[in-house]
């Protein structure tokens, strides 16, 4: 029976958040639901008690991630390169953006204490091309900060349940 319970709770409640997230966006005629918002609510909801599923950490991480994308493009000149996902292909400055990305937010999130896997597919997202404008960037802002508010009374009261069944 928990195990059931289990598997319905986390159904019911990351469609929930996906809906209740996109439906935003689309009223806004914003893009709020992007691909590194997914794990992140599958970390509220699911691992509330990871450390990486803590607030803090989704903040900072997400946040950290998009400086350092833009730092990235900015340091491999990769303004003018084409996206990834519009060509199909990745060039030499898009590979060096990914990876200066990549590590600076690896390094500033282990330095900062907040850990947050989806944060390096935000850093992606940006140092790629796919989200590189201030429009993307505030896409991001908002995306996170909309899952962080709706997903946190889900994480608490998920830890509760959690809490009370060890």
């Amino acid at each position: 029976m928990k195990r059931s319970y289990e598997v319905l709770w986390a159904t019911v409640s990351e469609v929930g958040l996906i809906i209740i997230v996109a439906s935003i966006g689309w009223a806004t005629r914003q893009p709020l639901i992007f691909a590194s918002l997914g794990p992140t609510i599958y970390e509220l909801v699911e691992q509330p008690k990871r450390k990486s599923a803590r607030i803090y950490n989704v903040l900072v991480g997400h946040f950290v991630a998009l400086g350092s994308g833009f730092f990235a493009i900015w340091v491999a000149n990769a303004w003018a390169a084409p996206s990834v996902l519009s060509t199909g292909t990745v060039s030499p400055p898009r590979i060096w953006s990914a990876a200066i990305a990549a590590a600076l937010t690896t390094l500033l999130t282990l330095l900062l204490k907040a850990t947050q896997p989806a944060a390096l597919s935000t850093t992606l997202l940006v140092s790629l091309g796919s989200m590189q404008t201030r429009r993307g960037a505030e896409v991001i802002v908002i995306g996170v900060l909309l899952v962080v508010l709706l997903g946190a009374p889900v994480r608490h009261l998920r830890l509760r349940v959690v809490n009370s069944t060890e």
